[in-house]
C-alpha cells in the first residue's frame, strides 16, 4: 500500500493498493502540493493530472509521461526526467535546477516562464 501526502505530511491525497509508484497510472488525479520527493515514479502515467505546486525533488521520472499535466510550481530540482514527454504540460514557474534538459523530451513544449539553473 502506498500513500502520497501533501507537502506538509498531515493529508494523504490518494492511497494504491500497490507496492511501488513504477508504471502506476495516476492520470486525471488531484494531487496539488503532493510530496513525491525521491519517489520513483519511471514509466508512470501522469497525463491530464493536476500537480500544482507538486515536489518533485530528487525524484526519479524516466519516461514518465506528463502531456497535459498542471505542473504550474512544480520542484523538479535534481530530478532525473531522462525521457520524460511534457507536451502540453503547464510549467508556469515550475523549477528544473540541476536537470539535464536535453534528456527531456521537449518538442512542442513552451519554457518560457520555468526557472532553470544548470
Amino acid at each position: 500500500m502506498i500513500h502520497i501526502y501533501d507537502k506538509k505530511g498531515f493529508q494523504p491525497l490518494i492511497t494504491l493498493d500497490r507496492s511501488r509508484l513504477v508504471g502506476a497510472d495516476l492520470s486525471g488525479q488531484q494531487l496539488n502540493e503532493a510530496n513525491l520527493v525521491e519517489h520513483d515514479l519511471s514509466e508512470a502515467n501522469l497525463q491530464n493530472t493536476s500537480l500544482v505546486h507538486a515536489d518533485f525533488r530528487i525524484a526519479k521520472l524516466i519516461n514518465t509521461d506528463f502531456r497535459g499535466a498542471d505542473l504550474t510550481g512544480a520542484d523538479f530540482s535534481n530530478a532525473i526526467l531522462d525521457g520524460a514527454k511534457l507536451q502540453g504540460a503547464k510549467l508556469t514557474s515550475a523549477k528544473f535546477f540541476h536537470v539535464d534538459l536535453a534528456k527531456l523530451d521537449l518538442i512542442d513544449v513552451d519554457l518560457s516562464q520555468v526557472q532553470v539553473l544548470v
